[in-house]
Formats: structure tokens, sequence, C-alpha cells
């Protein structure tokens, strides 16, 4: 073959493109690194927040919750019967739907120890703005049983429950409404409920004293 043959082969096969290589070059002590032509772009999947609703203490677990709109909070209910009831940021312990059509109320959700199921509550998420909540149940409010979705600061936080424990009443909720009440099996649910310890057992009755 001729010299200039042989250097136009060469030419044509150099400007031919070279597939890309799955695998990059790495150090022996790296694992290989694998890359794609196009990675593909991927938005923010919408989240399934869990919050419990009473526990040991009468409480919201967390108490704060930073959640973008699409994601949808499932409040879970133990130990009692608790609700989840909006309010306004500056009256705590009054039911928002009062006034506003559509605010978040739950209903009562109780939990008897030994069910299998546990109720919820799935509220979506319809706004970042700050939204407030109490349980409407007894005196839950005032004790402490409060919540805020997307505070703008923990001292908004503070003040809320300051504010509910001053209230004079705790005011239920109407109709069920902002959420659909569900349940789930306990398996499933954020907590354990704590296990009953069996009862010690009875002292011995004391030794009969043997006859003379």
């Amino acid at each position: 073959m001729l010299p200039w043959t042989i250097f136009l082969l060469a030419s044509i096969a150099s400007a031919l493109p070279w597939p890309i290589p799955l695998l990059t070059p790495t150090a022996p002590d790296k694992p290989p690194f694998r890359i794609r032509r196009s990675l593909p772009l991927k938005g923010r999947a919408n989240k399934l927040i869990p919050v419990v609703v009473g526990g040991t203490q009468d409480t919201f677990v967390p108490n704060s919750v930073q959640a973008a709109v699409g994601d949808v909070i499932q409040f879970q209910f133990s130990s009692g019967n608790h609700t989840v009831t909006q309010s306004a940021e500056d009256a705590p312990c009054q039911p928002l739907q009062l006034t506003v059509a559509g605010a978040v109320h739950s209903g009562h959700v109780p939990y008897e120890a030994g069910q299998t199921t546990v109720g919820t509550f799935n509220m979506p998420v319809t706004s970042t703005d700050p939204t407030f909540f109490y349980c409407a149940t007894g005196p839950h409010c005032q004790n402490g049983q409060i919540m805020v979705v997307n505070p703008a600061n923990d001292e908004q936080i503070l003040t809320y429950s300051k504010i509910s424990a001053a209230a004079a009443l705790n005011v239920d909720g109407t109709d069920v409404s902002g959420g659909t009440v569900g349940e789930i099996a306990i398996e499933a649910a954020a907590f354990d409920m704590p296990v009953e310890e069996a009862a010690p057992p009875g002292e011995a009755p004391p030794a009969e004293t043997p006859a003379a």
C-alpha cells in the first residue's frame, strides 16, 4: 500500500466520532465512576411528612415542620383522643374555620391500647405561609399541644405557645375539613407504643411456724 494511501485512511479514521466510554479512568484504590451522556433532570418529589399526635404526653412530635406546597403532612394519632385544628396566629385554641371556610380540622381521632391500626389525618400543604394548629380536646391546647407549619423563626413558635397557655377556653372545631381521615397499620406508624411491664410477683406468704 502506498504511503499516501495509509495517511489518507488514518486521517479518515481520526475524523470519525468515537463513542464515550462508560467508565472513566480511575485510581486503583477508587471504584469506577460511571457517567451518562445526558443526565435526566429531576424535580423535587413531594414528601409525606409524619407527625405524631399525642404520645406519652399531649404533644405534637415534631411541633414544627418545614414543608413545600404539594407535600402531605400525615398526622398519626396515639394515646388518647386528639384533634388537629387550625387557628389564627393571635387566637390560639379557637378554630379558624369559624371565620375562614376550609380551615383545617381533623375531628376527634381516638387511640386505645391494643389497636392494630392507627388513625391518620392527611393534610395537603397548599401554602408556605406559617400555619398554626392545636388540639381541641380538653385543656390540651393550654397545656402545650400546639404546632406550627413553616414557622418564620423559632420565636414565632414560642410566642404562639405562650399565648395558647393563657387562653381562657379551648374551643372545638366543627366539620372535618382541610384533609382526609384514614388509618394505617400500626407497624407502619412513626411511633412504637410502650410495652406494658408485667406486675412484679406478690410477696410470698410467711412460712408457717412448725408445731411444737
